[in-house]
């Protein structure tokens, strides 16, 4: 397998680890409120973690976001950290930048009508907020707690805009879903423009190496490739460890 991949860094050192081994860098820092309130200073630490890089993609605020909230201030105050995420992401000149799906299972006692809801306000809000997201620029939306990729779907392409795409979480389908992986990267097919690769127990996100973990995820990733082509893996958990499973695959 020929598979690209980024991955977060959190200091020089682990920057360098990433430059060595030609793996890109997918930006986690503003993710953190902190980040982007205090933008001016906190940039320039990006931008040297960036110096090099074989590519960058970024993550962007998940923490407390909810815009299928039925409290319009909710609603505001995840806008404006959607909002401050397209500011960073343009001004490091990243084309690629994910937000999370707000799927709340808990909620909905898995009735018809609140998942018809909830389908609804997502693509009113992401429909709204389309203008915002500058040309060139693709926002992927991530599965988290989502159970059905039919659903996920649904909020795509009632979106309808080729600046707002699919992001893949594997390791999240497999705790969140009884869907086999190999159907949602069939259903997302070429809606996808990012994955995030992480391993788990199949019981909880702990974001484990890549070949920790009980994710058949070589025959994952062919999936994925089968269905969208050459897309970006960024590993949500430690580079380091997952080496040996990117050797064994081919991919580095």
């Amino acid at each position: 397998m020929n598979i690209k991949f980024h991955a977060t860094a959190f200091s020089q050192d682990d920057a360098d680890f990433l430059r060595k081994n030609g793996i890109g860098l997918e930006i986690g820092q503003y993710a953190n409120p902190a980040f982007l309130d205090d933008f001016d200073a906190k940039h320039p630490l990006i931008t040297g973690l960036m110096q090099g890089m074989s590519g960058v993609s970024m993550h962007g605020a998940y923490y407390d976001i909810f815009y299928t909230s039925i409290d319009p201030l909710i609603v505001e105050v995840t806008k404006k950290r959607f909002l401050q995420s397209i500011r960073a992401a343009s001004f490091h000149g990243i084309d690629c930048l994910t937000f999370h799906s707000v799927y709340r299972p808990q909620f909905d006692g898995h009735s018809e009508a609140w998942t018809d809801a909830f389908i609804k306000k997502s693509v009113g809000f992401w429909k709204d907020f389309e203008a915002n997201i500058p040309d060139g620029m693709t926002v992927c939306i991530e599965n988290v707690d989502d159970e059905d990729p039919e659903v996920f779907m649904e909020v795509i392409r009632g979106i309808g805009s080729p600046k707002i795409r699919a992001c893949f979480d594997i390791g999240h389908a497999n705790i969140s879903s009884r869907v086999p992986l190999e159907t949602w990267a069939r259903v997302l097919g070429d809606s996808i423009a990012h994955v995030h690769i992480h391993d788990n127990d199949g019981k909880k996100d702990l974001h484990l190496p890549l070949g920790h973990g009980v994710i058949p995820l070589s025959d994952v990733v062919r999936s994925v490739l089968e269905y969208t082509g050459n897309v970006v893996f960024a590993m949500e958990c430690s580079a380091g460890l997952s080496m040996d499973w990117i050797r064994e695959n081919g991919a580095a």
